[in-house]
């Protein structure tokens, strides 16, 4: 029997993949990122895309414990009687490869990838198998290992340039509009990743039950009150309110996700007061529309909301010095690595307010110097 070995294929955006009917869905698909929404989008796609199809198949779920390999292995090439159809989806595959891939890989390890790489190519067609690497690349180890069956999607970091075209993308796949101001207040407000834009018009759609949406729309069902809003969060904190900060961040959950977030928005809002203070260092102090609109990409922006991003930023970056800047990226470096290195709960929350109350000591210097 010929093997099915063909070349990997890498998704160039998830909108690729969830465009696919079950037909054309890859068997062994690798999702490479952090995003756990985005992760979820694709679970849904492969679940609705088989029930789609009449028939019954097993959920299997496989996470990077000890011994969970050979279970991998058995549900991959082990036909069932019962449940000939599964869908298997495994967690941490970052950390369940590494020692299978490993160059030094022990004596049983070498046997299991081995057997990986030959029966991979002659996987049943009514197997799938969807893994989350929780990693930055695909090594070329694990490529090698499928055999070249391993298609797969890279999370992409959003720049602002890209803000407006993802929310154009997950619009038309919700088939749904947001009005000028609305989509204007959306991209503001909204945590830059595509995971948090559909997960957002997901939840217009379900409460509001239509396809056309304006900015009270957005503001009654996205932006809760009783609900952390992390740009609130940012801009107090560069404006030096903060008693207002803390007020919102009464909101806090403990949850990672709530300070990724924040992280993720404050590092945007310092790459905005650098480049504005770049700019207004080459135009005697001002801040010209045609310039802001080339340099933050301003330019999808109505006239009222170019002007009031133009005052504020303007306002802002007079509290920051190169010296101020340069520490707070520093910080923030250092607290994303925390982060991400798994603190959290009540010691990332006394982790996170140190470092907040460090930073408003260092902007109240400079405002009193």
């Amino acid at each position: 029997m010929e093997p099915k070995k063909k070349p990997s294929t890498e998704f160039s955006t998830l909108f690729q993949l969830l465009k696919l009917e079950a037909k054309h869905l890859p068997q062994c698909f690798g999702y490479v990122g952090e995003d756990s929404f985005e992760f979820e989008l694709v679970l849904d796609h492969y679940k609705k895309q088989l029930n789609d199809t009449g028939h019954k198949y097993e959920v299997i779920v496989i996470t990077s414990e000890a011994g969970e390999q050979a279970k991998l292995f058995a549900e991959l090439f082990t036909p069932d009687m019962f449940f000939p159809r599964k869908l298997i989806i495994l967690k941490q595959a970052a950390n369940f490869f590494k020692t299978i891939i490993d160059a030094k890989a022990s004596g049983d390890l070498k046997d299991y990838g081995a057997g990986f790489r030959k029966n991979i190519t002659n996987l049943s067609d009514d197997v799938f198998l969807i893994l989350h690497y929780d990693g930055k690349e695909i090594p070329k180890a694990l490529d090698t290992l499928f055999q070249g069956t391993l298609s797969y999607y890279k999370t992409k970091v959003l720049y602002q340039s890209d803000y407006a075209k993802t929310l154009k993308e997950v619009c038309e796949k919700e088939s749904v509009a947001l009005d000028r101001e609305a989509s204007e207040e959306f991209i503001h407000r909204i945590p830059p990743n595509l995971g948090a834009y559909l997960k957002s018009i997901q939840k217009l759609k379900q409460y509001l039950h239509k396809s056309k949406f304006n900015l009270d729309d957005i503001n009654s069902i996205l932006f809760n009150q009783n609900e952390l809003n992390v740009n609130y969060l940012v801009d107090a904190l560069v404006q030096l309110r903060k008693q207002d900060f803390f007020k919102e961040f009464t909101k806090f959950s403990e949850q990672n996700a709530e300070v990724l977030n924040f992280l993720t928005r404050f590092s945007y809002k310092l790459d905005e007061i650098r480049k504005i203070k770049v700019i207004r260092s080459r135009h005697n102090g001002e801040v010209p529309i045609p310039v802001m609109d080339d340099i933050l990409k301003t330019s999808h922006f109505s006239d009222g909301r170019k002007n009031f991003i133009r005052k504020q930023l303007i306002q802002e970056s007079s509290k920051f010095s190169d010296k101020i800047l340069e520490e707070f990226y520093s910080i923030l470096i250092e607290m994303n690595i925390k982060f991400k290195s798994g603190l959290r709960d009540s010691e990332g929350k006394q982790y996170f307010l140190h470092k907040i109350i460090r930073m408003f000591s260092i902007l109240q210097e400079k405002s009193s110097s």
